[in-house]
């Protein structure tokens, strides 16, 4: 386990370094092209290509940073009444689940970029279309490792008999909770009894 953390970690560092870099750079061809426009009536003539294909690399980055997080789209009204060795087997069959989706969506994206993308057309500045869609079969790629660490991680807390993720189920709030707009009982005051809040009428 420590060496697919280890793994984990490292490749996450990569990842959000990688997000960083694309999302300044998008941000930043959008800022310079609305400038040009406004300024002298101009533009760089790849810069909306670069921009939308980089809408591209930053959402698949960020859906890996969802994924690792839990972040990501998922239904949860079933593991409510499992007990946590039962939740970690139900996890593992859903991340094993996803796995399979992820993978076939990796393959039917690299059949696109291979039968469905000319090798040489170029997009701008020498990057071909298919480098720049890539990141489709990449970004699959990095959810499904994802998910693979993920499913190691459910197996194992259902055999030591633990929720995945060490996660507590939250409880509910106790009847003592002060309502919004209450007043705090002054030191050494009794607090109202329920029924009697408001006074004698």
């Amino acid at each position: 386990m420590s060496v697919i953390r280890l793994l984990d970690r490292v490749v996450t560092t990569l990842i959000t370094w990688l997000l960083v870099l694309f999302f300044v750079l998008m941000l930043g061809i959008a800022a310079v092209q609305v400038l040009l426009r406004i300024l002298f009536h101009t533009g760089i003539l790849w810069g909306d290509i670069a921009a939308r294909h980089m809408v591209l690399w930053v959402g698949f980055f960020g859906a890996y940073m969802a994924t690792r997080e839990d972040k990501h789209f998922h239904i949860d009204v079933l593991t409510r009444f499992l007990s946590p060795r039962l939740k970690g087997w139900f996890a593992a069959f859903s991340d094993l689940f996803a796995v399979v989706i992820c993978y076939f969506m990796l393959q039917a994206s690299l059949t696109f970029i291979e039968v469905g993308m000319d090798a040489d057309s170029m997009l701008f500045l020498q990057v071909s279309q298919r480098a720049a869609a890539f990141i489709v079969p990449l970004g699959f790629g990095l959810i499904m490792v994802q998910f693979i660490f993920r499913m190691i991680e459910s197996v194992a807390a259902a055999i030591r008999g633990e929720t995945p993720g060490g996660g507590q189920t939250p409880s509910l709030p106790s009847d003592t909770t002060p309502m919004a707009g209450s007043v705090p009982p002054a030191a050494g005051q009794a607090p109202p009894v329920a029924g009697q809040a408001g006074g004698a009428s």
